[in-house]
């Protein structure tokens, strides 16, 4: 399963200054909450911790594994020996790092320079109250450091009688600094950055894919087999989604309530702006498999299979003559909706499978293309600052007789009006928080 067996150094990518620079003139902006984000620091008296040092700090692959059930395993999975895997995961960590210190340095202080972290606590001999205290006392004691600059969690993501992991995002520089002023705290402080993988819900890129594949009677982008009249003549499907959760103090950062247009904006325009740009310039899986530092590194199968669906949208393979782009512009930002409904934020497609099809028809997209496209949207919203998990989700869709999604457009057989709401396409949902249950990060919450 390995691709490439060369190594490559993994500096921090470029910055997102057009998005920063736009998003981050209001008040608002961005969600990034779940696990802490720190990001390198420049602003310690004494020489400042590196990516590599910093993540010296964090969990391990296996740990994560104990903790979070996610597509961790798989996305590294491959490789012929566990050095090579721990050593992958290091870099992959790394760069997130990265990540947090760019944005940081290059744009004014806002919540979109925030990054989610997991943060655990393994003091002996301690409550999980206790530890929970011992955290937020140490970045709250912590010079130069102060309450805007992090958001914890009020619940715990996993408690026992050896360690408490909690959610927190914190301003650039702020990881650096608690560890320069409080090195007793490397003997029981790990920060682990949130990884796209960490994220994803394990087996739900199988449930998307056998989904796309027609392997299950419930998909994103396929039509179910359990569809149905439901006796008036309109048709009844049930149809696979994802659900996304949204960090803490993304609605309410600096005390204030962000507006919900300007989180759906930034979102959006995180997916699908600069070309795609963002979302390639936040993805380690593309920056190691397409030679970020102009050398191929050493990765795994899905991270080309994520990496390969990037660059399929970046790369010009969906391209139109006027400059826009058929994945970005007439795909995902002409076809599916944002919403925010309290703290779930909902993203969803407007038409139905078949239309999809036709759509895909009359851009020129090839069936594979389509994939590639959704695929794209999925990593757009793993790798966003903003958003904490991602897991699939039922949702009933309701068509016409002939399979379109506008109902008003059509009556059922007896000219009744359609049961149950109107929906189509893939769902995208979204919540403030990370859920212990029903999130990919179970039960990530500070205990009470």
């Amino acid at each position: 399963d390995i691709v490439s067996t060369k190594k490559s150094k993994t500096p921090p990518p470029s910055s997102l200054h057009a998005i920063i620079m736009r998003l981050l003139s209001t008040k608002s902006i961005i969600y990034t909450s779940a696990i802490i984000s720190a990001t390198l620091p420049t602003t310690v008296a004494q020489d400042p911790l590196t990516n590599e040092q910093l993540t010296g700090y964090g969990l391990t692959l296996a740990e994560v594994d104990i903790f979070v059930s996610s597509e961790s395993s798989n996305d590294f999975a491959g490789l012929p020996s566990s050095g090579e895997t721990d050593q992958l995961w290091s870099d992959a960590t790394a760069f997130e790092h990265g990540l947090s210190n760019r944005d940081t340095t290059d744009v004014p202080y806002k919540s979109f320079t925030y990054y989610p972290y997991l943060v655990c606590n393994s003091s002996p001999g301690k409550s999980r109250n206790e530890r929970r205290d011992e955290i937020e006392a140490t970045f709250r004691n912590t010079p130069g450091v102060n309450a805007s600059h992090f958001y914890p969690s009020d619940s715990p993501y996993a408690n026992n009688d050896n360690v408490t992991c909690g959610i927190m995002r914190a301003r650039g520089g702020t990881m650096d600094k608690v560890y320069a002023s409080n090195p007793n705290a490397t003997d029981w402080l790990q920060v682990q950055p949130g990884l796209p993988s960490m994220k994803m819900v394990e087996g739900m890129v199988d449930a998307i894919q056998r989904a796309m594949d027609g392997e299950i009677t419930v998909g994103v982008v396929s039509i179910s087999e359990e569809e149905s009249p439901n006796g008036n003549g309109y048709i009844t499907r049930n149809i696979l989604g994802v659900q996304n959760i949204l960090c803490p103090g993304v609605q309410d950062f600096e005390v204030e309530d962000v507006p919900d247009e300007d989180i759906l904006n930034a979102v959006k325009t995180f997916v699908i702006g600069n070309e795609g740009n963002y979302v390639k310039d936040s993805s380690f899986y593309h920056y190691r498999v397409y030679g970020g530092d102009g050398e191929v590194g050493v990765h795994t199968t899905r991270m080309s299979f994520w990496a390969d669906s990037i660059q399929a949208v970046v790369g010009g393979d969906f391209g139109n003559e006027d400059g826009s782009n058929k994945c970005l512009d007439g795909i995902i930002g002409d076809k599916f909706e944002f919403d925010l409904e309290g703290d779930n934020l909902n993203v969803f497609s407007k038409i139905s499978y078949e239309e999809m099809e036709t759509l895909g028809g009359e851009l020129g997209v090839m069936d594979a293309e389509l994939e590639q496209c959704l695929w794209f949207m999925v990593m757009g919203l793993a790798t966003n600052p903003l958003i904490c998990s991602l897991e699939q989700q039922h949702r009933v869709q309701t068509l016409c007789p002939d399979g379109s999604s506008d109902l008003s457009t059509c009556e059922g057989a007896a000219g009744a009006t359609p049961e149950g709401p109107e929906s189509s396409g893939i769902l995208l949902l979204s919540s403030r928080f990370f859920s212990l249950t029903r999130f990919i990060f179970p039960a990530l919450y500070w205990i009470i």
